[in-house]
């Protein structure tokens, strides 16, 4: 199963960090860059179906739409953020098109210290030193990998279609229609969902209505038949069988479940 992330997909210079410990982070891509950081143990990363492990220490950079799955080891912690491209501009660029040949990167020492003190230990950097990081770990990344041409067809596919669904999953869309809108062959589009996602449309199209009703009964009171709705599901009883199906619980339970760790 792949996840979409929405709320990784903002622009207008949206950015967010986390640390976790022991944390899996299941199949999943987003419009923006992400950066890993490991700082203990190591953590086993996934991404576009190559296999890499990151030491402590070790950075690693996803670019946009890139499938990613980080697994850390036992007694692991590892630092992640999310960033729109607004703050990097000129990376951004030079990337159009391109891609590192790995994923994983090392920092100088200094470079490295500069980082930790001012993004990843501080929890309110201002807008220069957030930028100033960046670019550093940018730079350090293209410092570390060659360059090669991406996929730009698959790229686009994903792109287009992800912004697609993300403005019309509230309503009843077929792949008929998405291809038709977007201007590409039918079979293409079914081979595409099959081959880079392993799901059919319908699936990956209930994935981000999924996402938006987790949001919903996190940080909302709204009824479960208002959230299946509000969500894009076409009945409450067609939402009831995915959510559990792909949560392990009703959506009244994971509500409850919410509520409690809270």
């Amino acid at each position: 199963m792949i996840f979409h992330q929405a709320g990784n997909s903002l622009a207008n210079y949206n950015y967010n960090t986390s640390f976790y410990t022991d944390t899996v982070w299941e199949h999943h891509f987003h419009k923006n860059p992400e950066i890993i950081c490991v700082l203990e143990g190591a953590v086993r990363c996934t991404v576009n179906g190559e296999n890499y492990r990151l030491a402590a220490g070790e950075f690693g950079l996803c670019l946009p739409y890139e499938i990613h799955r980080y697994q850390p080891e036992e007694n692991s912690r590892y630092w992640v953020i999310v960033f729109s491209e607004d703050y990097v501009r000129l990376f951004a660029k030079q990337m159009v098109g391109k891609r590192g040949d790995r994923f994983g990167f090392r920092c100088e020492l200094a470079v490295e210290q500069y980082v930790r003190a001012q993004l990843i230990e501080n929890p309110a950097p201002s807008t220069f030193t957030l930028k100033s990081c960046l670019y550093a770990l940018c730079g350090q990344y293209l410092n570390a990998v060659r360059l090669r041409e991406r996929d730009g067809k698959e790229f686009r596919a994903i792109s287009s279609v992800s912004e697609y669904i993300r403005q019309n999953h509230t309503n009843k869309i077929s792949l008929s229609e998405i291809a038709e809108k977007l201007g590409y062959d039918y079979n293409y589009m079914s081979r595409f969902f099959r081959n880079i996602f392993n799901m059919t449309f319908t699936e990956f199209v209930n994935i981000y209505r999924l996402e938006t009703a987790l949001d919903l009964l996190e940080n909302t009171d709204k009824s479960i038949t208002a959230v299946a709705l509000e969500s894009g599901f076409q009945s409450v009883r067609t939402f009831n069988h995915f959510f559990k199906n792909n949560t392990g619980k009703t959506p009244t339970e994971y509500r409850k479940a919410v509520q409690q760790t809270v």
